[in-house]
Formats: C-alpha cells, structure tokens, sequence
C-alpha cells in the first residue's frame, strides 16, 4: 500500500494546526513589545506564562528556578544539555514525557530579552506599559512627523518610513515598496501598531531589539493617528506639515 495518503494526511494535520497558531497571533500579539512579540513567536506554541504547564512547562519563575547561563544553554540546545547528563535537563526531559524541546537558533541578545520579559513579569506585564496615543502632547506628534519624513534620526539607525511607505493624505512624496500608511492607526491602532513600528523590516542578528524606542513609538503613533482622517485630496509639506489645497481643474 502506498505511504502517499498518509503523508498526506500528516500534511494535513501540521498545516491544521499551523493556522490554528496563526489565526490566534493577531489578537495574542495587541499591544505587545517587541519582547513579547517574540514569547508569542518562539515560545507559545508549548509554553504558557503563569497559566499552567502545557506542552513544555510554565514559564512564570523560570528565572528563579535555573540561572540566566543555564537557561540560554537550554534554549540554545535542550538536547545538548541532556545528552551531557545535566540533572536539570534530564529531569525537565523526563517529566515532560521526554519531549525534547527544539534547539533555537536566537542570538545571545535575543535569549536576553526573553530572559529580561521573563523577569518583569512576562508577556502580559509588558502588555499595560503601552503609552496610549491620545495621551500624546503636540510636541510628540510633530516629533512623529519629523521621525515618518525622515526630518529626524532614529536611535536605532533605522530609516524613515517615508522611505518605503507613502502616506497619501499628507503628501505625494514616498516610497512604492510598502502599503499606504494613510490609515494605518484606524486598522491597527496603538497595540498592534506598536508592535509593528517595533519590529526590524529586515532583522539581522545584530539588530538592535526594536526599530524604534517608546517614545518614538509613541510619537509615531500619535502622528499616525493624527493623519489618519485627513481630507483626501489634500497634502501637506512634510517638515512644515503646511496644508496645500489640490489645484483647480
């Protein structure tokens, strides 16, 4: 008998529950920092943080019970751990119906972070620091527009969103590679927003941890919010944020 449905079959299973994780990340990933954006991505799947064991054990006081050298060792390589006779590994490996955990391929700075987010209290605590938008003063708002147009440095070296994304209620000017922004905050709003602003386009191993800080985010958001029911047709300069009525027929 052929082994072809039952590989397909078992494709079938994984791609199952690969959209299932999926189509929980959107409403998972609100308002996280890019710390958390990273529990979701690489540990959730198997772990929870303070709500029970689940596939692999809790996470909640991880940082307590194992120190910060012996952590990164597991994550980089649980079965290296094990196949050494480490007590804690093999007693982790054992208890978890020797389930052995993917090796991950994070840098040191990433398995920091994780290790950071893990000690302030996890994903959720990280959650409710999220500075909202409408608390935002008109200085921070044109600091966005400086920061979107590229009038303004970021600390992480990241270039200006102008570069790849127009922003169609503003101005003409701005890059094809990317989706309009012009109504970007009325989709996302401030959680998942920040994130996004967050996250490297292109991350590298020598990435800083987030393309921008919080106060950038913040200043971003609330430029994005601000621009984000402005009448279409109009555009503005993009240091001056000077209105310019569209000519006459």
């Amino acid at each position: 008998m052929s082994n072809k449905p039952r590989q397909r079959a078992g494709i079938a299973v994984c791609l199952s529950a690969v959209c299932a994780i999926a189509a929980s990340l959107p409403s998972r990933a609100s308002a996280a920092t890019p710390q958390a954006a990273l529990f979701i991505a690489r540990c959730s799947g198997c772990h929870t943080f303070g709500k029970g064991n689940g596939v692999g054990p809790d996470l909640k006081g991880v940082t307590s019970r194992h120190s910060r050298q012996w952590l990164t060792a597991w994550i980089k390589s649980s079965t290296a751990l094990i196949r050494r006779g480490d007590p804690a590994a093999k007693a982790l490996f054992l208890a978890f119906k020797q389930q052995r955990m993917p090796d991950q391929d994070l840098s040191d700075a990433q398995i920091g972070h994780l290790l950071d987010l893990f000690e302030a209290g996890g994903p959720e605590a990280a959650r409710h620091q999220l500075t909202p938008s409408t608390d935002a003063k008109p200085d921070d708002i044109n600091r966005g527009r400086m920061l979107f147009f590229g009038g303004g440095r970021l600390a992480s070296g990241g270039v200006a969103c102008v570069f790849c994304h127009p922003l169609s209620t503003q101005t003409s000017l701005g890059g094809s590679f990317a989706p309009d922004l012009a109504a970007v905050f009325t989709r996302y709003f401030d959680g998942e927003l920040d994130e996004r602003l967050k996250r490297w386009c292109m991350e590298t191993s020598t990435s800083p941890t987030s393309r921008v800080d919080d106060s950038e985010s913040l200043a971003l958001r609330a430029f994005l919010r601000s621009v984000s029911a402005a009448p279409v047709g109009r555009t503005r300069d993009p240091v001056s944020a000077e209105v310019r009525e569209p000519r006459g027929r």
